[in-house]
């Protein structure tokens, strides 16, 4: 087993105890971190970040709509950071009611800073949700949630990754609460399942190596694949592309199971691409998601389905979690997104993140997205 294989199974492993840690300690930072009038004045929330903090915006922002009744909008942050403020003067009487959640686990990425430090000239509130509360997020930001935790081996972002979706559920549920949309009890008692996902990931990616390097191993040196999921799950759709690009460097395409039909169905020998498929039978999807299987049988597409149910595919095309509501499921989905690309790049001889050299030297540091010159407005 090579040395990045290690770290990155260490790191999937630890996903239990992480959430058990830290789960107390961030709900305790999310419960205080806006006051009730400022909760009460919202009107409209976008969630930012680049890379798998927007996975992480995209995963949570179903639950945050469906429990606030609020428009919530997952961004790119070159998206938030020049065309939401575009040809707009500061309005923040106007603006107070729109609430920023910028995410980044290191706080530095240069698009998000922007973002951040114009949407908060636009009179928006902004909340950087970040392990490093010193970064130039959250000096930006005029509220930062600490997401922080302890460290580990170096490999793909995975720890980081479930630390964020908890600030961003935890900050979801304590606006719902305060916006009286869920009584005291039923935020609890989500609390609770959230906190006890920890039960549910306890031993999760040990259940699930062979299977999950077997069905890697069948499929062979493929260069391209295709991701899908709806709802929460194209959240995990989008984080697992990421992490197979990262981890494996090959291409690989998030993508909506409805999407799916409208475009990716008619690339190319489809038997070449392998496809992977989020489908948790809990999901107001499943019934789309289980139309898609038939598609990718006629399409002769070799493909895996991520589930909850043994009978979703054929056997040998299915990998199983525990069921958990739809809302919470990006949580355990993200041990077989990861394990995926773990054992893909092994079978490439692949390393991660092309090592930093080469042609991919600019990386090195993450110097491409540090060090972006910051344009804010009139200036």
């Amino acid at each position: 087993m090579s040395a990045e294989l290690d770290s990155f199974l260490m790191q999937i492993r630890s996903l239990s105890d992480l959430l058990h840690e830290a789960t107390p300690r961030i709900e305790s930072n999310a419960r205080t971190i806006l006051s009730t009038p400022e909760i009460y004045g919202i009107r409209h929330i976008i969630l930012t970040g680049s890379g798998d903090s927007y996975a992480a915006a995209l995963a949570v922002a179903p639950a945050l709509r469906a429990w606030t009744g609020l428009p919530v909008q997952p961004m790119v942050s070159m998206e938030a950071s020049r065309y939401v403020d575009h040809g707009r003067p500061p309005l923040s009487g106007r603006n107070r009611g729109l609430l920023v959640v910028s995410i980044s686990s290191s706080g530095e990425a240069a698009r998000l800073v922007e973002a951040t430090h114009r949407l908060r000239a636009l009179g928006a509130i902004t909340l950087a949700v970040t392990a490093s509360p010193a970064s130039r997020a959250a000096q930006a930001a005029e509220k930062t949630l600490d997401i922080s935790i302890p460290a580990s081996v170096s490999a793909p972002g995975t720890r980081s990754y479930v630390a964020s979706l908890l600030g961003i559920y935890l900050l979801s549920l304590r606006i719902a609460e305060v916006l009286m949309c869920m009584t005291m009890d039923r935020a609890g008692a989500l609390r609770s399942e959230l906190a006890g996902m920890s039960n549910a990931l306890h031993g999760l990616s040990e259940s699930m190596e062979a299977a999950a390097r077997e069905r890697i191993d069948a499929w062979g040196l493929f260069h391209a694949a295709d991701v899908l999921g709806s709802g929460p799950s194209f959240g995990s759709a989008s984080y697992t592309a990421a992490k197979l690009v990262e981890a494996a460097g090959i291409h690989a395409s998030a993508q909506d199971v409805e999407e799916f039909h409208h475009l990716n169905y008619f690339v190319d020998t489809p038997e070449s691409i392998p496809t992977i498929l989020f489908a948790p039978t809990r999901s107001v999807a499943v019934n789309r998601t289980r139309e898609l299987v038939t598609t990718l049988e006629q399409l002769g597409r070799p493909y895996l389905a991520i589930t909850d149910d043994t009978r979703f595919a054929p056997a040998k095309n299915v990998l199983v979690l525990p069921q958990v509501d739809e809302f919470f499921s990006p949580i355990l989905q993200t041990v077989p997104g990861a394990l995926l690309s773990a054992f893909t790049a092994v079978k490439r001889k692949a390393v991660h993140y092309r090592g930093h050299t080469g042609p991919w030297r600019g990386a090195v540091d993450a110097a491409l997205v540090r060090n972006s010159k910051i344009e804010l407005a009139n200036q």
